[in-house]
């Protein structure tokens, strides 16, 4: 299992894409893996005869063997030295074979014990399901943990065992469902970041009524031109901020504090199954109309799970917006490996006092600051989020 990002400690097997026993060739894609992140087709790194050793849906950790590739004559060495196995006893006429039924061999107690791999097992004991029930896929009728996963979801009528302090009167209650790779990373990543970094939090809020007057007339300029959206201004905002107070560019790493290798801005992209936060990279670099357009090639590429892990690590600072859910405020948590993070909310419009104590209406935008206050103190926060509310309330200056 191939490590495809500082992050990884394990894959989850899709499928093959060559059969056991094919000849390959270097270069030649043989499988597709789901890491916490991303779909990812795999090439052979060698040449001569694929010999399966895993299983589709098998969650692997990296560095594990899931096959190997070798010539054929020291295939066919290797399996005519093995002894030949007993022909299977015959089946009675009127004894129908049961399709897949799971490998049993005799245990040493006198009792019989299902053949499974031992993730399968803990799996099946932690939804409460009878593993002797579960069919097998894998080698020999082994139960794997695709077949419990499947097991669990399937509407036949097989009983699942539920502790009684579970049930209630209408019946057993749901099996619980299996994280998938992406949020079992998300689960550990969370908890690691609000138990180790001592969050802090700034909010203000931003008049956007200019950034809606430019967004309008930038976007009617040339159809043929990327359409920018208030994201693509928020985070070009950032990233010029970024530059202004570098301080805020930065991450605990060990006892030291690491300045960031460039203003390379994460924006986090919601999926079906979790989140993922690709990055555009020397975001205070380049253009308002890049900068839209590299965000959307990202976040179709996130969606369509084929981002590759340059495209997803490195960043230095995250822009997390879910202005589009109408949502008013809220708080983001810190990614691990950076010292901070933006969460945006919606743009309305409000009564707002202006300089002259008049009353007009304004389109206004909430932003919260998520800082580590390891790496930088409120009031280094406090500057980055003038500078920000400057840009945006000033807007002709992102296209400098």
């Amino acid at each position: 299992m191939p490590k495809m990002g500082d992050g990884m400690s394990e894959g989850t097997l899709l499928s093959w894409k060559k059969q056991d026993g094919d000849q390959v060739k270097y270069g030649d894609i043989i499988a597709e893996i789901e890491t916490d992140k991303s779909n990812v087709e795999i090439e052979a790194e060698d040449a001569g005869v694929l010999r399966i050793r895993v299983q589709p849906g098998s969650t692997v950790p990296v560095g594990e063997i899931i096959a190997t590739i070798g010539d054929v004559a020291a295939v066919v060495k290797s399996v005519a030295a093995k002894p030949a196995e007993a022909p299977a006893a015959p089946v009675a006429a009127s004894k129908p074979v049961e399709a897949q039924r799971p490998a049993i061999i005799p245990g040493n107690n006198g009792h019989d014990r299902v053949k499974a791999s031992p993730l399968a097992r803990r799996i099946a004991r932690e939804m409460g399901i009878d593993i002797a029930k579960v069919p097998g896929t894998g080698p020999l009728g082994r139960v794997i943990e695709a077949d419990v996963n499947a097991f669990a979801k399937s509407a036949t009528s097989t009983t699942v065992t539920v502790p009684m302090d579970q049930r209630t009167a209408s019946g057993p209650a749901p099996a619980p469902v299996e994280l998938s790779a992406m949020r079992k990373v998300i689960a550990k990543r969370m908890v690691e970041s609000k138990s180790q970094i001592p969050h802090f939090y700034l909010s203000v809020d931003i008049d956007m009524t200019e950034a809606v007057a430019l967004r309008e007339k930038l976007n009617s300029y040339d159809e043929n031109l990327p359409k920018i959206s208030f994201n693509d201004m928020v985070v070009k905002a950032s990233a010029k901020a970024l530059v202004k107070v570098p301080q805020v560019n930065a991450a605990f790493v060990g006892d030291k504090i690491q300045p960031g290798n460039g203003v390379h801005v994460g924006i986090a992209v919601a999926l079906d199954d979790g989140l993922i936060v690709p990055v555009i990279r020397d975001a205070d670099k380049i253009s308002l109309r890049t900068m839209s357009q590299t965000a959307k090639d990202l976040a179709k590429k996130a969606r369509d799970k084929k981002l590759q892990p340059a495209e997803y690590s490195g960043g230095t600072f995250t822009v997390s917006n879910l202005g589009n859910f109408g949502v008013d405020s809220f708080t983001a948590i810190i990614d691990p490996s950076q010292g901070a993070i933006l969460a945006v909310a919606s743009i309305a419009k409000k009564p707002v006092v202006l300089g002259d104590d008049s009353i007009a209406v304004r389109s206004i935008m909430n932003v919260t600051f998520s800082g580590d206050h390891r790496v930088m103190d409120g009031a280094v926060g406090a500057k980055f989020m003038q500078e920000l509310k400057r840009l945006l309330q000033n807007p002709i200056s992102l296209m400098e």
